[in-house]
């Protein structure tokens, strides 16, 4: 009941109801999606997807000129190298635009439910993480590459992949996690259950996948034997992508704990709990770690978990937090006044950003 609480008091986040011993029903609302580059910020907030000038805060462009009942955007944007930005609609459209100046280059409809996360983009193409159960391949023109590749369970969380690699990587909300030949879209491998739904990417490193549950856990797993490494117990589900920093692993749970780990041995070396629930992956700029909380807290903290800020925001710090050279971005929800706020690196705040009503 506690996390059915939590989840039913989130507007804008998830409602979540009560199955029978199966377990529950997860159903996707959700908060704004952020990426940016050199110059602009592109934030997905629910009707409209806007572009926005990085030294003032100043909007560039909206997609759709004019919100459209039906249509509605929560992932993360993702910026090809070939100058697209791909976006997934809750209307379960793949959109392709052009970052300049939000034009429409190609559409992809094939999904029947939402895109809650963010797709997966390589040289070899897109792979789209679908709340139909489907992983959707399509080339960077749009189109289709393979039939789409079905689990038992919709999919919310981003597929991950090493460089150089032909596999691919998707944790579902079945609660498995599948290897995937990006060629051909093959099964390559799936793991045991491992307990609980899923739905953050896993984060990948030196041929380890750890990866965040719904049983409370986190867990470290070989991607040549798809065996457990070690897990790792958490106080509430882990939600949020795991995060890899050198030697050590940054994970966190609903209960607002915030842990590092050595991610060799998922030993614990520190732990803080500075208020509210996790569900976004920390970003890690030099010796800082950077996250949100439920309670609408800005934290930063060290490699040696000495919180050096804690600023408090109005609304909620769902989605995760992105930086650039001289911008650090942060998207509130639940706050009118602000859907995107600009910090410098030292915390001060730089603009706001609010579409004209």
């Amino acid at each position: 009941m506690k996390k059915n609480l939590f989840l039913i008091l989130v507007v804008l986040v998830l409602a979540l109801t009560l199955s029978s011993c199966s377990g529950r029903t997860l159903t996707a609302s959700g908060w704004s999606g952020l990426t940016a580059d050199e110059e602009t910020a592109y934030l997905a907030a629910g009707p409209q997807i806007y572009a926005i000038n990085l030294k003032n805060g100043s909007l560039k462009w909206v997609y759709p000129a004019e919100a459209t009942n039906g249509i509605s955007f929560y992932a993360d944007p993702v910026l090809t190298e070939d100058g697209q930005l791909i976006i997934g609609g809750y209307d379960g459209v793949l959109y392709s635009l052009d970052p300049a100046n939000g034009s429409e280059n190609w559409v992809y409809e094939k999904a029947t439910s939402q895109y809650v996360g963010s797709p997966l983009v390589t040289s070899e193409g897109i792979f789209a993480p679908s709340a139909d159960n489907n992983i959707y391949a399509v080339s960077l023109q749009g189109e289709e590459l393979w039939e789409p590749f079905s689990t038992e369970d919709p999919v919310w969380a981003q597929p991950c992949t090493i460089e150089g690699s032909d596999y691919i990587y998707v944790a579902s909300m079945d609660h498995k996690v599948y290897a995937i030949n990006s060629k051909t879209g093959a099964k390559v491998w799936e793991t045991e259950d491992l307990g609980g739904p899923i739905v953050s990417a896993p984060a990948i490193d030196n041929n380890v996948l750890y990866v965040s549950t719904f049983a409370n856990e986190v867990l470290a797993i070989d991607i040549e034997t798809h065996s457990i490494l070690w897990q790792f117990q958490v106080q509430d589900w882990a939600w949020a992508s795991p995060a890899v920093d050198g030697d050590l692993l940054y994970v966190s749970d609903l209960a607002g704990g915030f842990y590092a780990l050595n991610k060799e041995t998922g030993d614990q070396l520190w732990q803080i709990i500075p208020g509210g629930g996790i569900v976004s992956a920390p970003l890690i700029v030099d010796e800082n770690i950077y996250f949100g909380t439920a309670e609408g807290s800005f934290i930063v903290v060290d490699a040696d978990g000495n919180i050096q800020q804690n600023t408090p925001l109005e609304g909620k710090l769902y989605s995760h937090i992105v930086a650039t050279e001289n911008v650090i971005l942060v998207a509130p929800s639940e706050n009118e006044n602000a859907l995107l706020i600009g910090f410098d690196p030292s915390g001060i705040q730089k603009w706001s950003f609010a579409p004209e009503k």
